[in-house]
């Protein structure tokens, strides 16, 4: 039985390294793409099916975005180019030396691929990288429920410092959630009412953005919220992707930013001050959340020398 439980975590541990370098090197090329084919195109505009007058990248591979949208494609891009991506695989590595820091970041990074290219997969205009976009969605799917799978929630508590701000991250994960919550029905009731269309919808045929915020992300933090207040172990787990999602989000919000004004959209004070609070807020709280985790714990290799000796010795 000892065998068999280290050859599964063997099998578990190649599966997830796989999977790891298998979307680093896809998000590598798909993001390249969105970012060396974004500029020097000619705008165009059309009217959408709901009579809105829109305005068209026109070019690259978001070409057939609205330029606001083609400003977030490229802002996610760089997010996750020089940010997720590094990550994913820096963690990777950590948790094949036994590392649950790595572990836990390792969570947190397969579940911004994971929500990212479910959005950019259903609500990207079709381009040549669908496919990409797909085995991207697939791929991180795999490895987060793998990932998942591999921490020892039972023990997790007992490797969180008594110095971490459990009631603190909580608060502002529910506060943030409220926050979105209401930002999101504030621009989705309206239109309900009137019968005018969603601010923000352009050309696009439903919000999707706010579909998976509103069906995953919020509930996602809201659990994550109530289960660290009630010191329940699986609250620490959720924790590293919801904090984690936050910094990126901040940070892709900030490249957002940045990508409008290079495509030549005004961009003002309103727009930089939020996606800076956003990102240091966000990044604050995960610098906090990985150093309260206790370094020295008995990772996958050290088990997987423990399962091997005890199944020589038997």
């Amino acid at each position: 039985m000892d065998k068999e439980n280290s050859i599964s975590l063997q099998v578990k541990q190649s599966w997830i390294t796989a999977l790891s370098v298998g979307t680093a090197a896809l998000a590598v090329v798909a993001t390249t793409g969105g970012i060396l084919s974004a500029f020097g195109h000619v705008h165009r505009t059309f009217v959408s099916l709901r009579g809105e007058t829109v305005t068209l990248q026109g070019g690259g591979l978001y070409g057939h975005e609205s330029v606001s949208m083609a400003a977030q494609g490229v802002g996610m891009d760089l997010v996750t180019l020089l940010v997720a991506t590094p990550l994913l695989l820096v963690a990777t590595y950590l948790a094949g030396r036994g590392s649950l820091r790595g572990q836990l970041l390792r969570v947190g990074a397969f579940w911004y691929f994971t929500y990212s290219y479910l959005v950019i997969m259903f609500g990207v205009a079709y381009n040549p990288f669908f496919l990409i976009y797909v085995a991207l969605f697939s791929a991180s799917l795999a490895g987060l429920i793998l990932s998942l799978l591999s921490v020892d929630v039972g023990r997790l508590a007992n490797h969180i410092s008594a110095r971490f701000g459990r009631r603190t991250i909580a608060s502002i994960v529910l506060v943030i959630s409220g926050m979105f919550f209401l930002l999101w029905l504030g621009r989705i009731v309206p239109s309900i009412v009137t019968g005018a269309p969603p601010s923000g919808l352009e050309s696009y045929t439903t919000l999707s953005v706010q579909a998976a915020d509103l069906g995953l992300v919020i509930p996602l933090s809201v659990v994550t919220g109530i289960l660290l207040l009630r010191r329940q172990p699986i609250g620490y787990l959720l924790a590293f992707p919801v904090v984690l999602f936050t910094a990126t989000m901040g940070l892709g919000l900030v490249g957002m930013v940045t990508a409008m004004a290079a495509l030549g959209t005004p961009v003002g004070l309103a727009d930089v001050a939020p996606a800076v609070a956003t990102a240091v807020l966000g990044l604050a709280m995960s610098v906090h959340l990985v150093r309260n985790v206790k370094p020295t714990v008995l990772g996958f290799r050290t088990a997987t020398a423990l399962l091997k000796s005890t199944a020589m010795t038997a």
